[in-house]
């Protein structure tokens, strides 16, 4: 069962022949080493969790935040009538990405900005396209803002289609418009859809001139539009970076001048907030997409929890709870031993830590088969991970030992 950090002390010292625990520098970063060299062996089926993706999934947008606990997936789950074709099977990162326009319901766990983020690809609704933006002309003409320059068609750098939008800000409100677009029926996506926009930065120095971007739709761009919060961040709640960003604008949350026909929405206007001049920026895509909710179930990395209910990595407070069971508890108290008993270095330590070592992986010389294998073979034995597996290509058998 759980124990409080002040029993885990008491065992502790009892395990350490009664000694003090005064010669444990930090102590608090001790029990967090222990944790994180168990969670590495096994995972505690008590830190199974399950919780809402912090944003709904949208079609053919694939990058999301993970939980900040996160350890290792075990399902994703959509929260509306899940079915038994809704499944989602995990791939390496370039099989993710080869073929992410050809397949559905798959998951890719990735690193972005010295951070892990899932990458998914779950096709539920498909989204409006307002503007391709492959040129100034294929759809309706679009046009510099207030003192935008430089405006031309791009076929060397875009994100979809067959081009981009490029040109040249100078001063905050600059962008491009086009109110000769064909129309598009929006009844479904009123004031539930999200607008997505792609833009490019070409280094850091323009980076560190911009502030925003915002983009306006409607009927017309000065009686009947929707202006939308600007965005600060990329979709998914990364910062902006060198390259292309991917902008999201929610409908629901935006302001309406007039009384715009969703049914004919024809025009649109993206600006840019900056601190000084910004050039060859480009756009490319105006996008209307509906989310679907989702839960991840998953392993926690962290095995405390303080007095407000909140998993944390490393104790504040000897009140504080270890979440593990009977037992993963004494698995994590002889790895808990372990780093204690190499601070300590007793006359007693060498032996703590050769007998800790055993009781874990096993006696080679041992005759009863629990303590030939040890208490981490056998808690694998018992729980065995239900984490998803890494599949390499179509059809072929999860890789072995991959987590």
């Amino acid at each position: 069962m759980s124990q409080t950090i002040t029993q885990v002390k008491e065992s502790l010292t009892g395990m350490l022949h009664g000694g003090t625990l005064n010669k444990v520098r930090n102590i608090e970063a001790m029990f967090e080493r222990a944790a994180n060299t168990m969670l590495q062996k096994i995972d505690p089926i008590e830190t199974m969790r399950t919780q809402g993706l912090t944003s709904t999934i949208w079609d053919d947008v694939y990058n999301y935040a993970l939980p900040s606990d996160y350890k290792k997936i075990i399902d994703l789950i959509p929260q509306d009538k899940r079915n038994s074709h809704d499944k989602a099977t995990r791939k390496y990162a370039d099989r993710f990405d080869l073929s992410k326009a050809l397949t559905s319901n798959q998951v890719s766990i990735e690193g972005q900005d010295s951070s892990k983020i899932i990458r998914i690809n779950w096709r539920s609704r498909q989204p409006k396209v307002l503007n391709t933006l492959n040129n100034l002309t294929a759809n309706g003409t679009w046009a510099a803002v207030a003192t935008a320059t430089n405006l031309a068609a791009d076929t060397i750098y875009y994100k979809s289609g067959g081009g981009a939008v490029k040109f040249d800000v100078a001063a905050t409100g600059d962008g491009i418009d086009n109110t000769t677009m064909t129309a598009v029926d929006m009844s479904n996506e009123d004031e539930v859809a999200d607008v997505f926009v792609w833009f490019y930065i070409k280094n850091s120095a323009d980076l560190a001139n911009l502030t925003n971007i915002n983009c306006i739709w409607g009927n017309d761009l000065t009686t009947a539009y929707w202006t939308p919060t600007v965005a600060t961040t990329q979709a998914d709640g990364s910062s902006f970076q060198v390259g292309w960003n991917l902008a999201k604008f929610a409908w629901s949350t935006a302001t309406e001048t007039g009384t715009v026909d969703k049914t004919a929405i024809d025009s649109a206007k993206v600006i840019f907030t900056v601190g000084a001049a910004i050039t060859q920026i480009r756009v490319d895509s105006i996008v209307f997409a509906i989310g679907r909710a989702f839960d991840i179930k998953y392993y926690s990395k962290y095995i405390i929890k303080n007095s407000s209910g909140t998993l944390i990595s490393q104790t504040t407070s000897d009140d504080d709870t270890v979440i593990l069971d009977n037992d993963s508890m004494q698995i994590y108290l002889l790895e808990c031993l372990i780093a204690a008993a190499q601070q300590v270095e007793g006359t007693d330590s060498s032996f703590d830590i050769g007998w800790a070592k055993q009781e874990l992986n096993g006696n080679p010389r041992a005759t009863d088969v629990v303590e030939l294998g040890g208490l981490y073979k056998k808690y694998r034995a018992e729980y065995p991970t239900q984490s998803k597996k890494t599949i390499g290509v179509y059809g072929s058998k999860p890789a072995r030992g991959r987590w």
